[in-house]
């Protein structure tokens, strides 16, 4: 389809990976049916792509997490008018994450999480407030949208944005649970890792708590790290499956006049989003944001200092009732702090593999 001159294509990528990357050196948690942040009960993830070839080459795209809010209040609630506890860590800060200070402030996660290029925020910023006032006017009470940034200047010119402010309600409106697309597609479409391509990746671990089961899913944006830094385990493994890495290491696609303003494409970044239906408090969903880090290490990464690593958290257990209206008080679970051990490793686990997932999905 022609849009403002370019085309947005159909999400294309790998919704399934049978076999992905081996990680039982890392592994000891199972994964969800899925193996996906979608395995959380009531997440829903939505992905629109952009593509364009000839003298201004656009590969980019949108990715949006998107709570239930409906399901998960047994419909006492909405997307607007309901939070969900949450953290947010910045591990390297060169990059933006829009929302996280309102996020930390009041330990409160109210509305989607999505993720695109570095020149799409100011836009889809301004679209999410748009999907807001026509679906659920007067009702939002954050007005602080989440928007993540990971620079795609190796495969997409940046000299102007190309996503529109009404793509954050597509994006959102067509989100939904069940496989999730992996590899260069949504955000992930422009992005590469280990100078390879990579972008979209996402896994899961279940965890036996009080003799229930629990999910942590994992989704990332993958744009990090150079070949010379990659684990020698996942190096090894890509290398069976896909041939020598240098054989893929990527060309630059962009335009002369755009790759003389940027000779040197930077390391970075990587965006992470951990949920859980476990009922954690926003303190210890920032411990298990932090997590995120060396999951991100042990790829191999040391988050160059041209690196934007951000992590974010949250539980739709104890959905958070917002506006006017409310509890003076609020009685909610929490898991105690004794039983978070197994919980952070299940997450170092599934961040581990996501990046994995991402960069196999790239290249099958």
């Amino acid at each position: 389809m022609q849009q403002d001159g370019f085309i947005k294509a159909r999400p294309t990528g790998v919704a399934a990976l049978p076999t992905p990357l081996s990680l039982s050196k890392w592994q000891k948690f199972p994964s969800g049916s899925y193996n996906a942040i979608t395995d959380v009960p009531g997440l829903k993830v939505g992905q629109v792509s952009y593509k364009q070839d000839g003298s201004e080459k656009i590969r980019t795209g949108v990715t949006a997490i998107v709570p239930d809010a409906e399901a998960l209040t047994n419909g006492k609630g909405n997307l607007a008018n309901t939070g969900f506890r949450a953290s947010s860590v910045c591990l390297n800060g060169n990059g933006e994450l829009t929302g996280s200070s309102f996020i930390n402030e009041f330990g409160v996660l109210n509305g989607p999480i999505l993720l695109s290029n570095t020149r799409a925020v100011g836009a889809l910023h301004s679209g999410v407030d748009d999907y807001f006032e026509k679906h659920y006017p007067g009702q939002w009470t954050c007005q602080l949208p989440v928007i993540g940034e990971c620079y795609d200047n190796y495969f997409s010119t940046t000299a102007k944005n190309v996503i529109p402010p009404s793509a954050a309600e597509e994006v959102i409106q067509q989100a939904k649970g069940g496989p999730v697309l992996q590899g260069q597609v949504g955000a992930g479409t422009g992005m590469r890792s280990f100078e390879m391509h990579a972008g979209i990746g996402s896994s899961s671990r279940r965890v036996m708590v009080d003799g229930k089961v629990y999910t942590i899913g994992v989704l990332v944006n993958m744009n990090h790290s150079k070949l010379d830094d990659l684990n020698p385990e996942f190096r090894k493994q890509m290398e069976s499956r896909f041939g020598p890495l240098d054989a893929l290491k990527i060309k630059d696609d962009r335009d002369g006049a755009h790759a003389k303003q940027t000779p040197t494409p930077r390391q970075g970044s990587i965006q992470v989003v951990i949920a859980t239906d476990l009922p954690l408090n926003n303190k210890q969903l920032e411990a298990l944001a932090k997590r995120a880090g060396l999951g991100i290490g042990n790829t191999g990464s040391t988050m160059a200092t041209s690196s934007g690593d951000f992590a974010t958290a949250f539980s739709t257990a104890n959905p958070v009732p917002m506006g006017n209206d409310v509890p003076a008080i609020e009685k909610s679970l929490e898991l105690h702090p004794d039983a978070l051990n197994p919980i952070f490793k299940a997450a170092v686990e599934a961040t581990t593999e996501a990046q994995g997932n991402a960069l196999v999905a790239s290249h099958s």
